[in-house]
């Protein structure tokens, strides 16, 4: 029995440990046989797509935000394409001012509002799966992080919502 779950044990490290011959506590030796070593390969497989899917909602934020920039945003063409209708919603019930006709707290994108935040001096954009992205962008007086959840929409992607992660004005 004890050399039953030593070798279960042993096998289970074994596909841990990416298909590597492994020695248990005694002298047995355990081998993985050719559908285990197809499983990792599907795993590989698996990987290598979810890292592709990351890479292209990476690109797509990255391109939002190149393509609109914090100087126009109180046009809402641009941003109204690349979001879906839930994040549509949250920044109309966000706009907290006086207003006639559409308006839209787009400037949650860029920093929280209510200050002069500065000239923007970078912005990293990192991937933290294949369905969130955190936006940190830094400015002269001002940090301001937000993570987005994008989707997937037919063969592109669109924004679903928004989260304020850090606001915060530095010396």
């Amino acid at each position: 029995m004890r050399k039953s779950i030593l070798c279960i044990s042993a096998l289970l490290m074994f596909m841990a440990c990416g298909g590597k011959k492994i020695q248990t506590e005694s002298t047995d030796t355990v081998v993985i046989d050719s559908t285990v070593v197809e499983s990792d390969e599907e795993t590989v497989n698996i990987t290598v797509a979810q890292q592709q899917e990351e890479e292209a909602v990476k690109a797509f934020v990255e391109q939002f935000y190149q393509e609109w920039g914090r100087e126009n945003l109180l046009e809402y063409d641009y941003p109204k394409q690349h979001i879906t209708p839930n994040l549509l919603k949250y920044l109309a019930e966000a706009y907290d001012f006086d207003c006639e006709g559409e308006c839209l707290a787009t400037w949650k994108f860029f920093y929280e509002g209510g200050g002069d935040v500065g000239e923007l001096k970078s912005r990293q954009i990192t991937v933290r799966d294949k369905n969130h992205v955190l936006v940190e962008c830094k400015y002269d007086n001002y940090e301001y992080d937000v993570l987005l959840t994008v989707i997937k929409d037919g063969d592109s992607f669109k924004i679903d919502s928004l989260k304020q992660e850090r606001s915060e004005y530095i010396d």
